[in-house]
């Protein structure tokens, strides 16, 4: 073998590979400027109109993917698995109605509603480090979860129900709860994620599209999993991390993987 060519070739392969990696880093930052000045445009546009941002701004780079979820896990065994105080009186559609035979005391000196729905949602209802609180209809005395997927909401505008509800009685005890879980997979492998818009640039499709008039608010910039269709029962569901964000009076949802705008009222 000839060493010494070897050597040769063997540095120019060396050399090559670092003006490779070098273009790349510089194509990185270009794109991370380019990006940081159309971010600062924007902002100005938005002033110029006297359009506020109330909510706050995820300035970080995010990645994500479509997830699916489907109904697989018989909710109504994982309950008469555990051999509780619990009784599925309940299994439709839309999961498991449950009562409890020792109904849970939210007492108001242990702290706000919420925060003890929380606590029993995490030590009595199963998958329950998978649900986030939503709200509470003090009227209804019922209390309302998302399911969360990676900590973001997964949510089904279709549907028109919450998956998981807590029923209080008059001396503010649980006493039922009506239940649905989806197990969740990402549609593309690990590693294979897509990176999303950022929330600037999410409100700045909807500027372009003139859907943020003049002395507009924007009060909310969450985001979340969305789909919005139901599937026949039994079906895998697909979810796409959407921008959540409220602008006045009305929601709009802008998907992070295409820029998509769907306007919920």
């Amino acid at each position: 073998m000839d060493w010494s060519r070897a050597k040769t070739i063997f540095i120019i392969t060396f050399l090559l590979l670092n003006i490779f990696l070098g273009y790349q880093l510089n194509e990185k930052k270009d794109a991370s400027n380019i990006n940081f000045l159309l971010e600062a445009t924007i902002q100005e546009r938005l002033s110029e109109m006297n359009i506020v941002i109330e909510a706050e701004l995820l300035d970080e780079q995010l990645t994500g993917t479509y997830i699916s979820g489907a109904v697989e896990v018989p909710l109504d065994k994982e309950v008469e698995r555990k051999k509780n105080s619990q009784k599925v009186v309940e299994v439709n559609d839309d999961g498991i109605v449950v009562s409890l035979n020792n109904p849970h005391s939210f007492r108001q000196k242990d702290g706000p509603i919420q925060e003890q729905a929380k606590e029993f949602v995490l030590q009595h209802i199963n998958f329950g480090q998978h649900y986030r609180f939503s709200h509470y209809d003090s009227k209804l005395k019922q209390v309302f979860f998302y399911q969360t997927y990676q900590g973001k909401k997964v949510d089904n505008y279709e549907s028109g129900r919450l998956p998981l509800l807590l029923q209080l009685n008059n001396d503010f005890e649980v006493v039922m709860y009506e239940q649905n879980y989806l197990t969740i997979q990402p549609i593309h492998p690990p590693g294979k994620e897509q990176e999303l818009l950022s929330s600037m640039r999410a409100i700045e499709k909807l500027f372009n599209q003139q859907l943020i008039p003049p002395d507009s608010v924007i009060t909310k910039i969450e985001l979340s999993y969305y789909s919005f269709f139901k599937p026949p029962q039994g079906e895998v569901q697909v979810f796409a991390p959407m921008w959540n964000i409220g602008v006045n009076e009305q929601i709009y949802y802008v998907n992070a993987i295409d820029g998509a705008i769907q306007n919920i009222q």
